[in-house]
């Protein structure tokens, strides 16, 4: 009986909708890394031969870091899935400014966070397209097959969800992730000793000597 009702819940759970709204949202973000991207490459490229210009070159390249992140994070919430922390290769601190520009444009993860922003658009495109043959199942299977009590297993449901998960894990292979940091194991690189209660014995000379004996563990 809890089978039969499944179709319901693919109704209200909101799942759909959060899958439609991942899959569509990048053609509309992607529309705007691509003019914030481009025009602001372009404006600081313009403007090196004036001084204003590297502070905005970094800047931008600043930028597209946070705003991929931003994005992979975004869509994975939206996903109901939990955001990775991503890694940062770069540490500015008490660098000045052309330090912090050659630590920026020699960085793999800068050109990594432009690729994925250059291929929100298109990828985007491609994918909403799939979703959208993907609409004339979805609406047989929970409206007219589902009532009737002919059980599909939410195969158009689940496709939907794959495409919309799959694509932003695909994605986020672009940007690294922070690794968990293992604990660093002192345990056998120290050497422990336990002591035993004291002992005597009884010499040649017939004095009474303490002994202590040390054992490694």
């Amino acid at each position: 009986m809890a089978r039969n009702h499944q179709w319901l819940d693919a109704l209200t759970n909101g799942q759909m909708l959060r899958d439609w709204l991942a899959l569509g949202a990048p053609l509309f973000f992607g529309t705007i890394h691509w003019s914030l991207v481009l025009g602001g490459l372009a404006l600081s490229v313009m403007l090196l031969p004036v001084l204003i210009g590297i502070p905005l070159l970094l800047f931008v390249l600043a930028g597209i870091r946070a705003l991929a992140a931003l994005d992979h994070q975004m869509m994975l919430a939206l996903l109901d899935q939990p955001p990775p922390e991503l890694a940062n290769d770069v540490d500015t601190d008490g660098a000045n400014l052309g330090e912090r520009l050659g630590l920026y444009l020699g960085s793999g993860q800068t050109w990594r966070s432009l690729i994925y922003l250059g291929l929100t658009l298109p990828v985007g495109a491609i994918t909403f397209s799939v979703a959208l043959l993907l609409l004339p199942l979805i609406f047989v299977e929970l409206l007219i097959l589902a009532p009737l009590t002919i059980d599909m297993r939410l195969v158009s449901v689940r496709l939907l969800h794959f495409l919309a998960l799959g694509t932003h894990r695909v994605m986020g292979l672009l940007l690294p992730k922070r690794g968990h940091e293992r604990e660093r194991d002192v345990s056998r690189l120290e050497t422990v000793y336990e002591y035993e209660e004291p002992r005597y014995y009884l010499d040649d000379d017939g004095e009474i000597i303490p002994v202590k004996a040390k054992r490694g563990l």
